[in-house]
Parts: C-alpha cells; structure tokens; sequence
C-alpha cells in the first residue's frame, strides 16, 4: 500500500549556541572579530607566560602567534584608523 503523505522533516537535534546577525554590517563583523581574536591572543598569552617552559607550550605560543597574525590582518582591511 502506498503511503498517501510524506514523512515531515526531520527536527534538528540541537540548537546552535548563537547565530550571527545576517544583517550585520561587514565593518561590524570585522570589530567583533578583532575583540574575540585579541582576547583569545591574551589568554594564550597569559598562560604560556605562567606555564614556560613545559612540554607543548611552543605549540600554544605558535597559537598565539597565528591568532595575532589574523588580528592584524583584519585590523588592516579596517584601516589603521579603526584598530582597538
């Protein structure tokens, strides 16, 4: 026997823990990223300050080198005027 309605989409099984504003401006964007990179870059900062010197701390100093890389690359498509 042929089943006469479909099955209904399936449900997602999680939410997303936060959505970005698809009608944020790109300027917009590109300042939070700044703040979350720079704040990231401080944190590995702080702990490979506390931790020097124990096995795997290059990596995370390697991190935090990539991350202010990324910062400074977005702080130059904003311009030398908007840095934070």
């Amino acid at each position: 026997m042929k089943k006469i309605v479909p099955d209904p989409p399936a449900q997602p099984l999680h939410r997303p823990l936060f959505i970005i504003n698809p009608d944020m401006p790109a300027t917009d964007a590109l300042v939070h990223l700044i703040q979350l990179m720079h704040g990231i870059e401080d944190t590995l900062d702080e702990y490979c300050c506390a931790n020097a010197g124990l096995p795997g701390n290059g990596m995370l100093v390697n991190a935090a080198h990539s991350v202010q890389m990324g910062r400074l690359l977005a702080e130059h498509v904003l311009g030398d005027g908007n840095r934070r």
